[in-house]
C-alpha cells in the first residue's frame, strides 16, 4: 500500500496561464512511499517480494518518484486522470497528446504544447515503477525512478544480449543507459550467433574478460572486437536480484490511492491508463497478473490505452528482470516478451496444451478496464501483432473482448520520423499516429462515462485476406526497398522447472516451436490495405513501412533494424523513375499541390467523422501534407 506522499516542489505552469475551462494549472514532483505485505493474497504474486528486507511491521517498503500535473482548483478539473506508464524513467504524454516538444522536467510553452490534454481538465500524473534506470542518464536528465528492494545474497543466471552497429571492444552488461546486475565470481559463457534463433558458437573464456565502465556499471571487454550484426550472447552469475516486481504493485497503488484516497495530492473519479511500447506491455502484464484490481479488491484502470505493445509482456517480475529488454525480430529474441496466452480471451496453446487469456484474472474479478489497443505497422513485423486478434498457428480471426477494440495505423512506424531536411533516398517513416491518439482518448472517455460505443476494431484479418502470411505477402520488388528476409516469429522458451514461479534456471532457454505471425497485406504500391489510413497513406506520396534494413556497415543487411520504419518516396515525374520502379509518380498522381492538400484533406474529414481524428487538427493535415508535397518535388531539384 501506498503509505505517504513528500511532495518536494508545487509550480505553477507557465506562470499561471489558464487552459480553457479547467483554468491555471500546477505541477507536484517528489516520492511516494510504499509498504507491501508478502502475504497479502494481491501481493504473492510479485516474485522474491518474501525474500526482501521487512520492517517492524512485517512489511517490505519502498519508495518512487512521482509528477503529478493538475488543474489549481480541481473543481474545474474533469474528474479524469490520465496516468502515463512512464517509459525508461520519460515522461512522454504531453509529446503524445499535446504534440509538445518532449521535456522530463516540462516547463517552456513547447513544453505544453498545444495544450490539448489541459483544456480538457485532465490531471496528468506518472509514478516511477522500474528500478533499474538511474536517476539521470547521458542525454537524458530528470528521469524517474523506483528505488525498490533487493533480495540480498541470491543468485543466479543472467544473460547479456549484444549487437553493435559499429566495432567496439568494450559493452555494458545491461540494456541501453541501465544499471546492471553485479556479477558473482569470474566464470562465463560468452556465444555468438548470426540469426536471432540460429546455431551458437561458443568463444574460449580466454578472449574475453569482465570490467568497468567509465561509470561503473559492469561490463565486457572482448579485444577481438565486437562483429556489427553479429548477435552475442553473455550468460554470467548474478547477485542480489531487485524484486522489480513491486513496480506493478506501486503502479496499481500510486493509482488507487488518487482514484480512492481522501490525502492524496490530486483526487480522480476515473484513471486512464497510457503506455506505449515498454510501458504499453507493462500494462498488459499488469493486467494478465491480476495488478488491476487493489489490496481492498477495488478496480484501480477504468480504461486503458496501449499503445505500440503488439502481442507482447515482458521482463518485468521474475527474479533478475531486465526491464528493458524486449524480443524483436533480429535482437533479444530470447528474453521472456511474447508469452502465451496473446490474446484477450481464452484459447489453447497447441505446443504445450495449457489454456488462457490475458484478461482472465481480471475477468473473473469483476475488474475489466475499456482498453483500445493501437499498433504501427512495426508491430506487426517485429513485435508479434497478429497474435492479439489472430490464433497462434494463423489460421483464424479470434473473437474480440466485447471491452477491447483494436486499431491498427496503416503504413506507420513504432514513432514517427521528422520529415527529412534534405535530400534522403529513404527517410525514416513519417507518418504521425499521434493525431488519431488525440481522437481516441475522448472516445474512450465517452466509452466509460456514457456507454457510447467507440469506433469499431480497425485492423486486417484473415478472413478477408488483408492479413497474411510472409510468404504470401507479394511486396512489389521496388528498388532500393526489399523486404526483410525474417519478421517477429516467437518460438516457445524453457527457461527451466521452476519458470513458473518467476526464477530463471535455464539461460540461455531451450527453444521450442514457433507461433505463427501474420502480416498486413499491401496494394500495388506497397501500402498496407486495411487498418486505419492516416492522410500521408490515404493520398500517398510514396511507399509507407514499418520496418527498415541494417545497412551494409551495421552487418546483418538483410535483418530489421530496431524499430524503425521507412519512406520510399514516388517520383516526382515519369521522367524521375528509377529503373524498375512501376509506381506511378506524383504527377501522375496529381494534377497540383493544391489537388493533392486536397485529396489529403478530404482523407482527414473522413477521419474526422470515423472518430479517429479531432477536427481541430484538419489545418496540421493540410500543413503536413504540403510540406510532404514540397519535399518530394523539390528533392528532384536538389539531387
Amino acid at each position: 500500500m501506498l503509505t505517504r506522499f513528500e511532495i518536494a516542489a508545487r509550480d505553477a505552469v507557465l506562470g499561471g496561464q489558464p487552459f480553457g475551462g479547467a483554468g491555471a494549472y500546477e505541477q507536484l514532483t517528489g516520492s511516494t512511499f510504499f509498504a507491501f505485505d508478502p502475504d497479502h493474497s494481491r501481493n504473492e504474486c510479485i516474485v522474491d517480494l518474501e525474500l526482501a528486507p521487512r520492517n517492524a511491521a512485517g512489511r517490505v517498503e519502498c519508495r518512487a518518484d512521482f509528477w503529478i500535473l493538475q488543474p489549481r482548483d480541481r473543481a474545474r478539473g474533469n474528474g479524469n486522470l490520465l496516468y502515463y506508464v512512464v517509459n525508461r524513467g520519460r515522461k512522454g504524454a504531453l509529446a503524445t497528446f499535446n504534440l509538445a516538444e518532449g521535456s522530463n522536467a516540462p516547463h517552456t510553452v513547447a513544453h505544453f504544447g498545444d495544450g490539448l490534454l489541459l483544456e480538457l481538465g485532465y490531471t496528468v500524473a506518472a509514478c516511477a515503477w522500474q528500478a533499474d534506470v538511474p536517476p539521470e542518464a547521458e542525454d537524458n536528465p530528470d528521469l524517474i525512478t523506483l528505488d525498490a528492494p533487493v533480495a540480498a545474497g541470491k543468485t543466479g543466471p543472467v544473460s547479456c544480449e549484444i549487437l553493435v552497429d559499429e566495432r567496439v571492444q568494450i559493452h555494458s552488461l545491461g540494456s541501453r543507459y541501465h544499471r546492471p546486475y553485479a556479477v558473482e565470481g569470474n566464470e562465463g559463457l560468452l556465444t555468438v550467433r548470426e540469426e536471432p534463433y540460429g546455431a551458437a558458437r561458443s568463444i574460449a573464456r580466454d578472449a574475453w574478460e569482465f570490467a568497468r565502465l567509465d561509470d561503473g556499471r559492469p561490463a565486457i571487454r572482448f579485444d577481438e572486437g565486437f562483429v556489427p550484426g553479429l548477435i552475442y550472447n553473455l550468460v554470467y552469475t548474478g547477485r542480489d536480484p531487485v524484486v522489480m516486481g513491486t513496480g506493478l504493485a506501486v503502479t496499481r497503488d500510486f493509482v488507487s490511492s488518487l482514484k480512492y484516497g481522501a490525502d492524496a495530492p490530486a483526487v480522480v473519479e476515473r484513471a486512464y491508463g497510457f503506455g506505449s511500447s515498454q510501458s504499453g506491455r507493462f500494462l498488459r502484464h499488469l493486467l494478465y497478473e491480476g495488478f488491476n484490481e487493489d489490496e481492498q479488491g477495488r478496480q484501480v484502470f477504468d480504461a486503458l490505452q496501449v499503445n505500440v505493445a503488439g502481442g507482447a509482456r515482458g521482463s518485468f517480475n521474475h527474479r533478475f528482470a531486465q526491464p528493458s529488454r524486449h524480443a524483436s525480430a533480429h535482437f533479444d529474441a530470447l528474453y521472456p516478451t511474447e508469452q502465451f496466452p496473446f490474446a484477450d480471451l481464452p484459447q489453447e496453446d497447441p505446443h504445450t496444451g495449457a489454456r488462457g487469456g490475458l484478461l482472465d484474472v481480471a475477468d473473473q474479478r469483476g475488474v475489466t478496464p475499456k482498453i483500445f489497443y493501437i499498433h504501427s505497422s512495426t508491430e506487426y513485423w517485429n513485435r508479434g501483432a497478429s497474435l492479439g486478434h489472430v490464433d497462434v498457428d494463423g489460421r483464424a480471426d479470434l473473437e474480440v473482448h466485447a471491452s477491447v477494440r483494436i486499431y491498427h495505423f496503416a503504413g506507420t512506424q513504432h514513432g514517427a520520423a521528422e520529415l527529412p531536411a534534405g535530400p534522403d533516398p529513404l527517410p525514416g517513416n513519417p507518418v504521425d499516429f499521434r493525431l488519431g491518439h488525440r481522437a481516441l482518448l475522448p472516445a474512450l472517455d465517452a466509452w466509460v462515462r456514457e456507454g457510447r460505443e467507440p469506433p469499431p476494431s480497425c485492423c486486417g484479418a484473415v478472413r478477408d485476406g488483408t492479413l497474411v502470411d510472409h510468404a504470401a505477402l507479394g511486396f512489389p520488388d521496388l528498388p532500393g526497398m526489399p523486404p526483410p528476409r525474417l519478421h517477429r516469429r516467437p518460438r516457445r522458451l524453457d527457461h527451466g522447472p521452476e519458470w513458473a514461479q518467476g526464477i530463471i534456471g535455464r539461460e540461455p532457454p531451450d527453444l521450442g516451436r514457433e507461433y505463427a505471425t501474420l502480416l498486413p497485406a499491401v496494394d500495388a504500391d506497397g501500402n498496407e490495405i486495411a487498418g486505419i489510413r492516416l492522410p500521408e497513406v490515404a493520398a500517398p506520396l510514396g511507399t509507407f513501412v514499418g520496418w527498415r534494413l541494417r545497412s551494409v556497415a551495421m552487418g546483418a543487411p538483410w535483418a530489421v533494424v530496431g524499430l524503425a520504419g521507412a519512406w520510399l518516396p514516388f517520383a516526382a515525374t515519369a521522367g524521375d523513375r528509377a529503373a524498375g520502379d512501376c509506381r506511378p509518380s506524383v504527377a501522375e498522381r496529381y494534377s497540383s499541390r493544391a489537388e493533392y492538400v486536397q485529396r489529403a484533406l478530404a482523407a482527414g474529414e473522413q477521419l474526422v467523422r470515423r472518430g479517429f481524428l479531432l477536427a481541430r487538427d484538419l489545418d496540421r493535415v493540410a500543413e503536413r501534407a504540403g510540406q510532404m508535397y514540397d519535399w518530394v518535388v523539390q528533392r528532384r531539384v536538389q539531387s
